[in-house]
């Protein structure tokens, strides 16, 4: 018998639920990579319950998503201050001797590690807790096929073709929402070219999953969709990262302004990071052009 809408779901499901689990083991020893692995599989278990959400009877994955969220963001804290640090670290190193004036590396380095290690606490916390063993057991018994709607048993290469066509205008729809002529630091820009990335991910995570029910031609097609969207994912993604830098550099200016200390080197890196923020920009829409032109 030829698998269902509802079969493949469930199958890539049960995927990411065992990399979930799989990955716990090297988050509770603080490595990095399992920290990054296993909000990956949060962030597509995520996606997808949200894709598919109309192949599941009822209010289905509403409330998982939630949890998801949550235990994602408490994944992030653990890992997104290293990841800041060491893009610092980067910037520090390739600056001249002469202008890197006053403790600036040494605040940089106090603020984010203290940050990673409240970050690592709360992510222990998060696994030891009642709600994550909520979370997962909702997610073992979402698995079950008496929770599929009727659509679920559609043919996958249709239904999930349809999936790819709505998270491709959901993207759209963020690109059109992005505020005309905003400059590299403008607040309204930055939390729209979020949106985008976010749209980015879902229409990459559902074409993935589309290309693996789909045959000859179409899951070529499918296939140069998610690749796409993961570029346009990427690119917002180190956009991102300028943004967390910016407003942490900005913060410790302003601290060491009120110190007494000099707090030249601070401004020195914001600049940097406007301009790599701009080139962020710059290269997503070129590859916006290559997407939707």
């Amino acid at each position: 018998m030829a698998p269902t809408a509802g079969d493949v779901l469930l199958g890539y499901l049960t995927q990411q639920l065992a990399e979930l689990r799989r990955h716990e083991p090297g988050v509770r020893d603080d490595d990095a990579e399992s920290v990054h692995e296993m909000r990956v599989a949060a962030r597509r278990l995520r996606s997808v319950l949200a894709t598919g959400r109309n192949l599941f009877a009822g209010a289905g994955p509403q409330g998982i998503r939630s949890e998801l969220r949550w235990f994602s963001e408490a994944l992030g804290a653990a890992r997104d201050p290293a990841v800041i640090h060491a893009r610092l670290d980067e910037l520090l190193a390739s600056e001249p001797e002469e202008l890197v004036l006053g403790p600036a590396a040494r605040h940089i380095a106090e603020e984010l590690d203290a940050a990673a290690a409240a970050g690592r606490r709360g992510a222990l916390a998060a696994l030891d807790s009642e709600r994550y063993a909520r979370l997962v057991a909702g997610l073992e018994s979402l698995l079950g096929t008496d929770k599929l709607s009727q659509k679920a048993s559609r043919r996958p290469r249709r239904a999930f073709r349809k999936f790819v066509a709505g998270n491709s205008a959901r993207l759209l729809r963020a690109v059109e929402a992005l505020p005309p002529g905003a400059g590299g630091n403008a607040p309204a820009l930055d939390a729209g070219l979020h949106e985008v990335r976010k749209a980015a991910k879902r229409l990459r995570y559902s074409a993935e999953l589309a290309a693996t029910a789909t045959g000859g031609s179409a899951a070529k097609r499918i296939r140069k969709t998610a690749k796409a969207a993961r570029r346009i994912q990427t690119t917002l993604g180190l956009h991102h990262d300028t943004v967390m830098a910016r407003a942490l550099l900005a913060d410790l200016g302003m601290r060491s302004r009120r110190s007494g200390e000099n707090g030249f080197t601070y401004g020195r890196l914001h600049a940097r990071e406007e301009s790599l923020a701009a080139r962020s920009e710059a290269d997503f829409l070129k590859a916006w052009r290559k997407f939707h032109g």
